[in-house]
C-alpha cells in the first residue's frame, strides 16, 4: 500500500484537509494518509520547502507527497510532479517548494500536469489542491502513468542551499534557514564530521554574539542559556534551553551567521 503524505498551510481550523483527503479516498479508498504538516505560514513556500527536503527521506519508497502551500493558485504557475529514482513522487506548484528537496534527488524525472481529464469539473481557481493536486495523488496511488497526467519537462537544477563543514574548516559564512515552532533558529551550515565530538572545537558569530562551543544537546546548556548544537535535520541550529532564541534574539531568515573553529 502506497502512502500519501500531506504538506499544506492550509490549518485545520476549516475544512480544506478534510476535503482533499474525501476526493483522494473517492479515488483510490486504499489510500494511508499521512499528514506531515498543515501550519505552514499562509502562502510561506519557504517553510514548506523546508519541511519537506527534512522529512522526505524517512518515508518509504512510493510514497506521494502533496505540497499544497500555492499563492499563485489559478494562474498560469505549473503544477509540477517530481519522480526520484527511489519510487517517490512529490506534486507541487512551481513556486519554489523544490529548491532544497531538487539538489538531493538522483536523476528526477519532471512533469507538467496539464492533463486536465484527471482533474475535477467544475475546476475551481481557487482550490486547486482539492480540484488538481488531490485527484492526481489518488489517480497516481492508482498505478496511473506520470507521462499520462503530463508532459516531461526539464527545470534548471538549483544549487545546493546548504554550507558544508568539516573538521578542517576554519570559518565559513552562512544564514538563519528556519525558525522551528520552538524558536530554535536554524541554520544552511551542515557538518560532515566523523566524529560528532568535532563540534566542539568550533563557535557560532549571530546577532554579535558569539555562542560556543558547539553543544551536543539543549540539555548541555543552561537555563536560559544559548547554545548552538547540531540539531536532528543535521544543521547547525541556534537554540535557548526551555525558551526561544527566535524571540531572544529577533532574528529572521536570511540573516547572516558565522562558523569558526577554535584556531580560526
Amino acid at each position: 500500500m502506497s502512502t500519501i503524505a500531506l504538506i499544506t498551510d492550509f490549518g485545520t481550523v476549516d475544512g480544506f484537509v478534510g476535503t482533499m483527503k474525501g476526493v483522494i479516498l473517492s479515488i483510490a479508498p486504499q489510500a494511508r494518509i499521512i499528514d506531515i504538516s498543515h501550519e505552514s505560514a499562509p502562502q510561506h513556500t519557504h517553510h514548506a520547502a523546508f519541511v519537506l527536503w527534512s522529512s522526505y527521506k524517512y518515508f518509504p519508497e512510493n510514497t506521494i507527497f502533496v505540497v499544497v502551500v500555492d499563492p499563485g493558485v489559478g494562474s498560469d504557475r505549473r503544477i509540477i510532479l517530481v519522480e526520484g529514482d527511489d519510487g517517490k513522487k512529490i506534486l507541487a506548484p512551481e513556486n519554489g517548494i523544490l529548491r532544497f528537496i531538487l539538489p538531493e534527488l538522483k536523476n528526477p524525472k519532471m512533469f507538467h500536469i496539464n492533463n486536465s481529464k484527471y482533474w475535477l469539473t467544475p475546476l475551481s481557481s481557487t482550490f486547486h489542491g482539492r480540484d488538481i493536486f488531490a485527484p492526481v495523488a489518488g489517480h497516481l496511488l492508482n498505478g496511473t502513468h506520470c507521462e499520462d497526467l503530463g508532459v516531461p519537462i526539464e527545470l534548471p537544477m538549483p544549487e545546493t542551499p546548504f554550507k558544508y563543514i568539516d573538521a578542517s574548516t576554519k570559518e565559513k559564512y552562512g544564514i538563519i534557514l528556519h525558525a522551528d515552532r520552538f524558536g530554535n533558529l536554524i541554520t544552511d551550515i551542515r557538518p560532515q564530521f566523523e566524529h560528532l565530538d568535532d563540534i566542539r572545537h568550533f563557535s557560532l558569530e549571530v546577532s554579535n554574539r558569539i555562542i560556543g562551543p558547539l553543544k551536543k544537546t539543549y540539555a548541555d546548556g543552561e537555563y536560559g542559556e544559548l547554545v548552538a548544537i547540531v540539531g536532528s535535520s543535521g544543521l547547525i541550529e541556534v537554540a535557548v534551553r526551555n525558551s526561544s532564541a527566535h524571540q531572544m534574539l529577533g532574528l529572521r531568515i536570511g540573516d547572516p551567521v558565522i562558523i569558526r573553529s577554535d584556531g580560526a
